[in-house]
């Protein structure tokens, strides 16, 4: 028994990213975060987990029907109805930008511990729970593209594919929140309907202070997350 234990542990050990992993991990989900043709598509990954931020927090204060459209243009919408005030409504305003940075950190702490079977479980059930509600037809291609991604990494892949893949999803999510928030500062030129401009309404505190609060959160998400995906 002591010598299986001990094996084991040696395996989950080894599950966790190495350095040369996160590293090499982050450079490919540079990649797809920083270069446009690769942007274009992956965007739309980002937007679903925003939007799926909403939703989750709309369900857990008990607002009524949550739906979620995805569009092409990488904008995204969340229904659901309730107070349009208090706490659960600024909390639900909150999610959207936050959310990518802390799901990507969550990630990052769990293949941490070598949990790299937990990171793709938990991504499949957020994934699936974001398509029970998704209404329209181009939200449900994007996702079903993601839950299919899952599935095909944790049945095909080996086990250093997994690792691979689950650190570069991490890393995106924790590099393309700070990138939406420079693609929500130069949209509010034309619009102020956005999650920080509801925030405003809400709080009468300026926009500019939530989106500052919101790159507060990515960065600080992205340093620890960045600290556990390369230092294991």
């Amino acid at each position: 028994m002591d010598v299986d234990h001990a094996r084991l542990l040696a395996a989950a050990v080894d599950l966790a990213p190495s350095r040369s992993t996160g590293f090499a991990s982050c450079l490919c989900a540079l990649l797809l975060v920083g270069a446009r043709p690769f942007w274009k598509r992956m965007g739309h990954l980002d937007t679903a987990v925003h939007e799926g931020g909403h939703a989750l927090v709309a369900f857990l204060v008990s607002r009524l029907f949550v739906a979620v459209r995805l569009e092409r243009d990488q904008s995204g919408v969340t229904f659901s109805y309730g107070r349009s005030r208090g706490l659960g409504w600024l909390a639900v305003a909150a999610a959207g930008y936050t959310a990518p940075s802390l799901f990507g950190l969550a990630g990052a702490a769990l293949l941490s511990s070598g949990n790299v079977t937990a990171t793709l479980i938990l991504g499949g059930l957020a994934t699936v729970s974001l398509l029970l509600v998704v209404e329209n037809a181009f939200g449900v291609l994007v996702v079903g593209v993601m839950l299919a991604f899952l599935i095909l990494v944790a049945t095909e892949g080996s086990p250093g594919v997994q690792l691979f893949a689950a650190c570069t999803v991490s890393w995106f999510l924790l590099l393309a929140a700070i990138r939406s928030l420079g693609v929500l500062r130069r949209a509010r030129r034309f619009s102020r309907s956005s999650d920080a401009d509801v925030l405003g309404r809400l709080t009468h505190l300026p926009a500019a202070v939530w989106i500052a609060v919101f790159y507060a959160v990515d960065f600080y998400c992205l340093i620890l997350g960045g600290r556990l995906l390369l230092d294991g």
